[in-house]
């Protein structure tokens, strides 16, 4: 089965590194996309229509995906595991000791998954890796929203290799480590594309929208409404 999880952050100019001021809202620098360009890349890069919308919810928090996912494998709705597409400013994914990065592919080690998950709350940061963890997830892939109108980075679809660049450019360190063959054989498939080159291949059994307020100006809020078109609330 197949999810698509959409945050409200992605549409804008640039992506946030900090939340609003104060714990508000993001200042006049981040500009949204307009209505159309949001329909269009839901209807040519994502594959929804608005004459057959997907059923889903509207979350405040990214977070709060995690207990809508409970929910929907509780009640059988949901299969374990299912691909994620993760369309985000935002990988949200917290790692340390435990969880590292080859080529395409996220390693878990087994003996430290309880240890990656005691003491540690779930945030929108790192939700996630606690559905990694839960074995959930069969397939991430990060939809990333890198620079909308100019300077994109050359891709080359490789995640490792892909991480280093945003390092480069957004002056930040990821979870990037060389591993063994024999070591990519417990973990998820894991890959990372620019939004112009992501199209997606199969229909979404599901979809999320995340609000994100401390991650979007006020003038985003008018975009919920579009995304929402393409969604039956359940």
């Amino acid at each position: 089965m197949r999810f698509l999880d959409l945050d409200l952050d992605f549409f804008l100019n640039k992506t946030a590194y900090c939340s609003g001021c104060d714990g508000g809202r993001l200042g006049r620098e981040y500009k949204p996309w307009s209505a159309y360009e949001v329909q269009y890349f839901l209807e040519d890069r994502c594959g929804l229509s608005t004459d057959a919308p997907v059923p889903g919810r509207t979350v405040k928090n990214h977070d709060e995906v995690l207990d809508f996912w409970r929910t929907l494998i509780e009640s059988g709705r949901l299969d374990v595991p299912f691909e994620v597409i993760h369309v985000d400013a935002h990988p949200d994914l917290c790692v340390g000791d435990g969880m590292y990065l080859a080529s395409e592919f996220l390693h878990i080690d087994s003996e430290r998954k309880l240890a990656m998950l005691e003491g540690k709350h779930v945030h929108s940061g790192n939700y996630l890796t606690f559905a990694i963890v839960y074995g959930w997830i069969a397939l991430l892939v990060w939809v990333y929203l890198g620079s909308y109108s100019e300077g994109l980075p050359e891709w080359n679809g490789d995640a490792r290799s892909d991480l280093m660049q945003l390092s480069e450019r957004e002056d930040k360190s990821f979870f990037i480590r060389d591993l063994p063959a024999a070591d990519r054989e417990c973990g998820i498939p894991f890959k990372i594309l620019a939004w112009h080159k992501f199209k997606a291949g199969e229909p979404f059994d599901y979809i999320a929208l995340s609000k994100s307020p401390s991650a979007t100006p006020p003038e985003s809020d008018e975009l919920i409404a579009v995304v929402e078109e393409y969604m039956k609330q359940i």
